[in-house]
Order: structure tokens, then C-alpha cells, then sequence
């Protein structure tokens, strides 16, 4: 019993250090002035497309793009591992899921209200943007921890 205690201890540290890891990329990357947010964009869109050119033959990636789907994918893992945290903690329920759905909307306003001050636009579709990456990387975590738990049985 102590022994995963204390594994469960370790994985519960682990979760709560990626979380805070997820959420300190995401604000800073929200408080990089409007060149700096599009040089660091620019040269990901440039390696993604020249990867993408060369492996598969595909020209039709833009920037625009490229944003987006950083955007939902780093708020897909930050709804993955929020619900995994409660998952760990032997707290999922749907009173708790619905407490990290809220975690994952009130980031998402955050990280557009600090767009503000590097003199950058918030938008309400970034936002919900955001939260849809949230929503599904909840779904997914909720989803994969199902089946494993179906399969254990």
C-alpha cells in the first residue's frame, strides 16, 4: 500500500510540474510583443512547411494555420493532463471535470486578456479556439482512461 502511495505521490508531482510547465509557455508566449510572436510563428511555419513539402509533397500550409493549430494544440495538452491530474487524484467525476472544463475557460480568457499588454489584439474566437483544444484533450484523456479501465476489468 505505501509503495503506490508513493507512486501515485510522484505522478501526481509530475502532472502538477507539466501543468505548470504547459501554463508558463502558455502565458509567455502571450506576452511576446507582436514581431516577436510573429518571427517566433514565422520560423515554425517555415520548418513545418519545408517538412511537410519535402515528406508528402504539400505546399498549401500558411502562417495563419500554422497559429491555429499551435493554439489548439498546446490547450489539447493542458486539458489532457488537467483531467489527468484529477484522474490521479481519484477525483473524476463530473462535478470535477467540470471544474477543469472551467480551469480550461477561465486560462483561455487569461491568455488572451494578456495579449493586451504587449500591445496585441484579444479576440473572443481565439478564446474559443482555445477552449476547444481544451475541451478535446479533456474528451480525449476522458475517453482513453475509460477504455483502459474497461479493459482491466
Amino acid at each position: 500500500m505505501q509503495q503506490t502511495s508513493k507512486k501515485t505521490t510522484a505522478a501526481v508531482v509530475l502532472n502538477v510540474l507539466i501543468l505548470t510547465a504547459l501554463l508558463c509557455f502558455i502565458f509567455g508566449n502571450s506576452l511576446f510583443d507582436r514581431s516577436e510572436s510573429s518571427e517566433w510563428s514565422g520560423s515554425v511555419f517555415a520548418f513545418l512547411s519545408g517538412l511537410l513539402g519535402r515528406l508528402f509533397d504539400y505546399h498549401g500550409l500558411t502562417e495563419h494555420i500554422v497559429r491555429k493549430l499551435a493554439h489548439f494544440s498546446e490547450f489539447a495538452a493542458l486539458g489532457f493532463f488537467t483531467q489527468q491530474l484529477w484522474a490521479l487524484r481519484r477525483c473524476l467525476n463530473p462535478h470535477y471535470v467540470l471544474h477543469g472544463l472551467f480551469f480550461g475557460l477561465a486560462v483561455a480568457t487569461t491568455d488572451e486578456a494578456l495579449q493586451m499588454l504587449s500591445d496585441r489584439s484579444a479576440q473572443v474566437s481565439d478564446v474559443l479556439l482555445d477552449f476547444s483544444g481544451f475541451v478535446f484533450g479533456s474528451l480525449f484523456f476522458l475517453a482513453l482512461f475509460l477504455l483502459i479501465r474497461a479493459c482491466r476489468r
